[in-house]
Order: C-alpha cells, then structure tokens, then sequence
C-alpha cells in the first residue's frame, strides 16, 4: 500500500439543501446552537458553525440556490461532504487519486473551517460527491 500525501483532520463541513431558508436557519440556530459564520446570498447559502465544523444551507427553493436542486424532486438532501486534511501537495494529491483510479471532478481554492484552502472535488464508488479540503500550502 502506497502513502497517502495527506493526513485526514475530521469532517470540514456538509452541505444540505433547504427548501426554507428562514425555517432551517432558525432550526440550526435556535434549536441546535449553530451560529452564522457567513452568508453567501448569491449562492442562496448560508454557513453556519457547528463547534469545529460547518453546515452550510443552500435555500434549493430561492434562484440563487437553484444550482443545487437534485435532478429528480426529492433525489437527496445533501451535496456534499468535506474532509478535512492536513497539508498536502496538489500535485501528491492529483497523483495519489489517479493512482487509485479516482478522476477530480473539480478542485480549487474553497473556504472551510480554518479558512480558505486548496480542495479536490471527487466521488465515491456509489457517486457520493466527496470534497478532500487542506490548507493553503506556501
């Protein structure tokens, strides 16, 4: 078995698709504790912590959410899930997913829990989108 170029850190964030942004805001804050981290409006999100993680909210029934309505009514709730990693070289990265097969469907500077930093786009065997997020490396 080969080393991996990274060191897995826990959950960065999830992302979970709302019909009623108002409902589900105060939902995860008044109910779960959460509080806003930052609103995105032209995405239709809005991140929340959650202690050391994020929730991030896409209202899928506002346009500017739209990019996250599942192709069949009710299909699913989620869009993704992030992991966090420890630092990690991109191209050990693109190496290290290509030597087991697994093509990046996008990857790029994203926001997270400890700020912004490079992430890979990726899926698992049963088309899971899985988002592999690090920290800026110098």
């Amino acid at each position: 078995m080969t080393r991996r170029p990274f060191t897995l850190e826990g959950i960065d964030h999830v992302v979970l698709l709302v019909r009623d942004m108002a409902k589900a805001q105060h939902f995860y804050e008044q109910v779960l504790g959460c509080s806003v981290d930052r609103a995105l409006p032209k995405y239709g999100m809005l991140q929340l912590r959650a202690g050391a993680s994020l929730i991030d909210l896409v209202d899928i029934g506002s346009e500017e959410g739209a990019w996250g309505r599942p192709e069949i009514e009710g299909g699913r709730n989620m869009d993704h899930v992030c992991i966090a990693t420890g630092p990690c070289e991109e191209q050990a990265m693109r190496a290290h997913l290509s030597r087991h097969g697994v093509a990046i469907v996008e990857e790029g500077i994203r926001y997270g829990t400890k700020g912004d930093g490079m992430s890979f786009y990726i899926c698992d065997p049963s088309g899971n989108q899985i988002e592999l997020k690090g920290p800026l490396v110098d």
